[in-house]
């Protein structure tokens, strides 16, 4: 049941106006502005009926100390035998928020009453859409600040090619949010790094982000949430209340945060790897431009040797052919014959141009991989 208060001085008006309303709302009833102020300290009734006309302390004068006070909000009719334009302004600029005039008939002030707590209804209403509203535009303010920040960390990812800078990046973005917590990096079930914001993390730290890989994709317990992805997982140490909604902002801000960490952790890795077949395969082009070079020279060593055997063979054989009494027809063929022996073998050797040719050709394009 509504409360009303009536304030007037005097008793018949009081009596009246009781008698109108008890029916359908709790009344109460005090006889003087200063009566009126003490009574609001201890209680809160729906709707004050005011009079204007009254010793000490008018109904103006009461209505401004009323709506002075932001503790009370409390709304106001003034019921008053003044009934012209100008008593019914300076009601409205002390803060009334209806006027009756008296003498009044029981039905308007019923009327009046109800076309009160209606608007009282109605302006509560309004007053909680606007408070949702303002709190959904700071939500949203503050949720666009947010995210302003995790697309920065992306940004900056893109430049990361280490976890020691990836790490700093990841850690400077949690500092915006205000947030502590351990990160932990992996590689097919093998740690290869755990990292704290505060730069030493607890042992037991780094065992609960291996323990909670079997707790799922997001695992929370009290103002501790655990973010579990394949190569990177965060323990978060100071994260808001369950309840407060904050919590669910960053629950999903940091699944983004998580996602871009665990997407660069898999491009380092790569890199790591590409880098690796390369130094691999540019040792192997230093070894096949050295054996290259060896076998070009091994070959050239042996024509020079094969060369300087035959011709030391045709020295030889022009000397001890003197005491083997050779007519010189037999000489002479025997000498025809190494001499034309020898000039076959240098003519295969001769044609050891078309294997050079091939080898200088692929030490070249040994050499111009390399410079790529």
């Amino acid at each position: 049941m509504k409360h009303i208060l009536i304030t007037d001085d005097e008793p018949l008006n009081l009596e009246l106006m009781e008698e109108v309303l008890e029916d359908d709302f709790k009344v109460d009833c005090v006889s003087s502005g200063p009566e009126c102020l003490n009574f609001l300290k201890k209680n809160k009734p729906d709707i004050l009926l005011l009079d204007v006309a009254m010793p000490n302390m008018n109904g103006y004068q009461v209505c401004k100390t009323i709506k002075s006070d932001s503790n009370l909000n409390l709304p106001i009719l003034f019921v008053s035998a003044r009934g012209s334009i100008e008593e019914r302004l300076a009601g409205y600029e002390a803060g009334g928020d209806d006027y009756l005039v008296k003498p009044f008939d029981n039905q308007e002030l019923l009327a009046k009453v109800k076309s009160m707590l209606d608007f009282v209804k109605k302006q509560n209403s309004l007053n909680a859409q606007i408070d949702e509203a303002n709190d959904i535009t700071m939500m949203v303010m503050s949720n666009s600040g947010e995210i302003g920040h995790i697309l920065n960390f992306l940004r900056q990812t893109f430049e990361c090619n280490d976890l020691d800078s990836l790490t700093k990046s990841a850690f400077d973005t949690l500092k915006q949010f205000s947030l502590n917590g351990t990160l932990q990096y992996s590689n097919e079930g093998s740690i290869l790094g755990t990292f704290d914001t505060s730069g030493i993390y607890k042992p037991v730290e780094s065992e609960l982000l291996q323990i909670a890989k079997q707790q799922g994709r997001i695992f929370n317990h009290n103002n501790r949430s655990i973010f579990n992805f394949k190569n990177a997982s965060l323990l978060i140490k100071n994260m808001p209340n369950i309840n407060d909604e904050k919590h669910g902002r960053l629950l999903d801000h940091l699944c983004m945060l998580m996602e871009g960490i665990n997407a660069r952790v898999l491009s380092i890795f790569r890199q790591q790897t590409i880098s690796a077949n390369a130094q691999k395969h540019q040792q192997i082009l230093l070894n096949t431009q050295r054996g290259i070079t060896e076998i070009t020279n091994h070959l050239k060593k042996q024509k020079t040797s094969a060369i300087n055997i035959s011709q030391t063979l045709i020295d030889r054989l022009e000397t001890d052919l003197i005491g083997l009494a050779l007519d010189e027809d037999q000489e002479t063929h025997l000498t025809t014959l190494v001499d034309q022996s020898t000039t076959k073998l240098i003519r295969i050797y001769d044609d050891q141009h078309i294997i050079d040719a091939f080898f200088n050709e692929l030490i070249n394009s040994l050499k111009q991989l390399q410079k790529k």
